[in-house]
């Protein structure tokens, strides 16, 4: 299913997430829980004007990645290749959403505080290892 450009609305969690073009697809589940480490992989990510963004509901999360190359999962029929991986997004407990997208925006965040959780993924969903954890909190 291919879902650039378009708005994916997590009822749960009452929130759309604004997938860029080049944002594939939503993985419903959990990877695994041992991280399959890749040497020389690392991942920063940052809040994108948050104080703004939290009055309107919502947060943008821009990453950069460096050691790996990020592709479509779906290339390689979601079997691991060494150097490749793909970004997981998470809010809170929610679905985590598999993309290439290095920036994504999550809208209707209900008020309180929330965790968003990048973590690099390997193409069968593995954790290659770099994870960041940001925390917005929406009045």
């Amino acid at each position: 299913m291919d879902l650039r450009g378009t708005a994916v609305i997590i009822g749960a969690l009452g929130l759309a997430v604004a997938l860029g073009p080049r944002a594939y697809a939503q993985y419903v589940g959990r990877p695994a829980d041992k991280p399959v480490r890749m040497d020389g992989a690392s991942m920063s990510a940052k809040l994108v004007d948050p104080t703004a963004r939290a009055k309107k509901q919502a947060a943008a999360v821009q990453v950069a990645v460096k050691g790996v190359r990020i592709v479509d999962p779906a290339l390689s029929g979601e079997k691991p290749i060494k150097g490749q991986g793909h970004l997981h997004y998470q809010v809170d407990d929610g679905p985590v959403i598999a993309t290439t997208a290095p920036k994504l925006s999550f809208h209707g965040l209900k008020p309180g505080a929330h965790t968003i959780t990048i973590a690099l993924a390997a193409n069968d969903h593995s954790p290659l290892g770099p994870q960041e954890k940001l925390t917005v909190t929406i009045p």
